[in-house]
């Protein structure tokens, strides 16, 4: 599967589109969906380190034999669950992806995620704003420890 963003309001882009639609053959299924952004890298490098990982420590520390990965499905089946009714009103539960998560969902997912652990776990998620200072400033000392090994290496 190919998944493309084009900009229709770009006449480049249009026509180029157009003229690829157009030297297809045989069958296809073309789906078009207006262009949301998805959850950004940085929300992702915040959310796995600072809210799954201090959540699957949690409970570890309680005596909890659970995995990062399945506290991350704790906290979307918390928050990103949803229901569906099918032709015989039967309902039918499942977890939204955090992936199909725009960045503004995704912030409100952050956020709600964030009050829960505090008020549930007393566990506080550093905001956004420090854990990049405090993530920077550790790739700052990894950098320099790496130098270090260097100039050693170079006078051993």
């Amino acid at each position: 599967m190919h998944e493309h963003i084009i900009d229709l309001n770009n006449i480049s882009q249009r026509s180029t589109f157009i003229e690829l639609l157009r030297q297809l053959r045989g069958m296809y299924r073309i789906t078009v969906v207006q262009y949301r952004p998805r959850r950004s890298d940085r929300q992702n490098r915040y959310y796995w380190p600072c809210f799954v990982a201090s959540f699957g420590q949690f409970l570890r520390d309680q005596g909890e034999s659970i995995t990062d990965l399945q506290a991350h499905e704790m906290l979307k089946h918390k928050f990103l669950r949803r229901t569906f009714i099918d032709t015989n009103r039967e309902p039918h539960d499942y977890t939204q992806s955090t992936g199909d998560l725009n960045t503004s969902e995704f912030n409100e997912y952050l956020d709600n995620c964030a009050a829960w652990l505090a008020d549930t776990f007393g566990i506080v998620v550093p905001n956004a704003d420090e854990y990049r200072e405090q993530d920077s400033a550790e790739r700052g000392r990894r950098v320099e420890r790496g130098a270090g090994r260097s100039q050693q290496t170079a006078t051993a």
